[in-house]
Parts: C-alpha cells; structure tokens; sequence
C-alpha cells in the first residue's frame, strides 16, 4: 500500500531510522476506511500465539479463574483460531475451534468438551451465548473485519490518556448475521491501535457490553494489547484476559486447526 506523505523524504527517512513503527499517520485523507484500511495494515501479522490468563468477576464479587493457549493463522476474515483450555481441572481440554465459512462472513465454529467426548458446531442461535462461562459470546470470539462493516468517522475522544479517533462500524447484513446493530471503535491515533470498542445490540441505544484494550507493547516489532477487559454493562461483571509468552509468525502445523486435532485429548 502507498500513501502521499506530508514530510520531506529527508525526514521521513530519519524518522524510519528512529522508530521501528509509525507513530503518526502518514496518508492523504482521514476517513474510517482509510484509517482503518492503514491500521490492518500495519498489524496485520500471518500468525499469532500466546498464554492467556482470565479472571471473571460477577456483578456479587465473585472471581472465577481459567487458563488457555491461543492460537492464530491468517488475519481478520481469513483467519483461523484454536483456543485450548489448560485450567481449572473443570475446564482444562475444552476447545474452541473457528474457521472460515465459504461464502459466507460468519466463520464456522466448534465447541469440544472433554467430558462428552464429541465437538458440538455453534449454531447460528448460539452466537449469543456465553462463551465458557466468561463475558465473551461467540461472536466477540471472532476477528473483527472491516470490510463487512459501513464505518464512518465520528469524531475524536481521549481513551487512557491517548488521543483516538471514534469510528461507528454498522454490519452490512449481506452474508452474516450479527447480533450487534452497531460497533463504536476507538483507534488510537499514534499507532492506529483499537483499544477500545462498544458493542450495541439490535433495539438498543446504550452500550450492553465494553471492551477495553491496555497494557500496548511492542512484541516483535508488533503493537499488541497484553490485557483485555469485557464488560457486561447490564449484567455488571467483567473477564479479564492477560497475554503472556505472545509470539507472531511462527510456523503453524498444519493439521492445528482441524477438527480431528480439536478432538483429541491434550491437543495444541
């Protein structure tokens, strides 16, 4: 991708030097797509992996802890995800399969639970259902791909101190099925980073749930968020996913996202 910079090259070049990553925009023209255009851009990575550790809090204080491995192969539309739950001995073994559906946006899903022994593929009418007893649904546990959105600029607001431009992501409804009418996304300006993100359900003019996205690092020469939070805003409760052991572009086997390997005991 090519973009008109405002500096001359001399200073482009010493800015390249000094800083692994832009940290401004440097494209003619600021709209939605554009800028979300240029943030899939710089993030866009081929795989993905890390150790996730959660902790989900209800609206009574009560705190449940859980572990997981993650795994990614592609980006946004056409990736491919494998989580494997390695705690609390409830839990551990349970998988979460998710592959890209031909012809259609929305991504096929499998749940595998050890104690049935079987996967069970996540029907259109569970989309909405919790996620392993966590604040997540089954759609949030997809990677967001703008171009199944209409976006538009909205604005600009401060998020943790950081200035963001405020884009709105309506689904286009053409081949999915979303459960959300509307997106409120917040792209950190400096690096183009989402780090936070309302969800609005369908009827709804208030946000039900929030996503917050902190702790940025670079890892690899790739800006990632090391902690997530998911807020129901009705419910009161929260989970909490911290990253540890994050690596990109790693190699991944090839029979990793498959439903055989998401169907044996233990597999990553």
């Amino acid at each position: 991708m090519t973009r008109k910079g405002f500096k001359p090259l001399l200073l482009l070049l010493a800015a390249a030097l000094l800083l692994p990553l832009p940290s401004t925009p440097t494209f003619a023209g600021t709209d939605a797509r554009s800028l979300l255009k240029e943030s899939e851009s710089r993030h866009r990575t081929k795989t993905q992996q890390y150790s996730g550790d959660l902790t989900v809090v209800n609206k009574e204080g009560k705190i449940r802890k859980k572990g997981w491995n993650s795994y990614r192969q592609g980006y946004a539309g056409d990736s491919k995800n494998l989580i494997r739950f390695t705690d609390p001995p409830e839990v551990k073994g349970v998988g979460f399969l998710s592959l890209p559906r031909p012809g259609s946006d929305n991504p096929d899903q499998w749940l595998y639970l050890p104690s049935m022994k079987r996967e069970r593929r996540i029907a259109p009418q569970d989309r909405d259902a919790s996620f392993v007893g966590t604040d997540f649904n089954y759609e949030d546990m997809e990677e967001f791909d703008h171009e199944k959105y209409k976006v538009s600029l909205q604005g600009e607001e401060t998020v943790g101190g950081q200035p963001c431009w405020v884009i709105t992501a309506i689904p286009l409804e053409k081949g999915s099925k979303s459960i959300y009418q509307k997106l409120i996304l917040y792209l950190r300006k400096d690096i183009l980073y989402l780090v936070r993100e309302d969800l609005i359900r369908k009827g709804d003019k208030e946000p039900a749930k929030r996503l917050i996205l902190s702790d940025i690092k670079n890892v690899e020469g790739h800006y990632v968020a090391a902690r997530m939070e998911m807020t129901d805003l009705k419910k009161g409760s929260h989970t909490t996913v911290t990253l540890k052991q994050i690596s990109f572009n790693r190699p991944q086997p090839t029979s990793r996202f498959t439903l055989q390997n998401l169907t044996r005991e233990g597999g990553d």
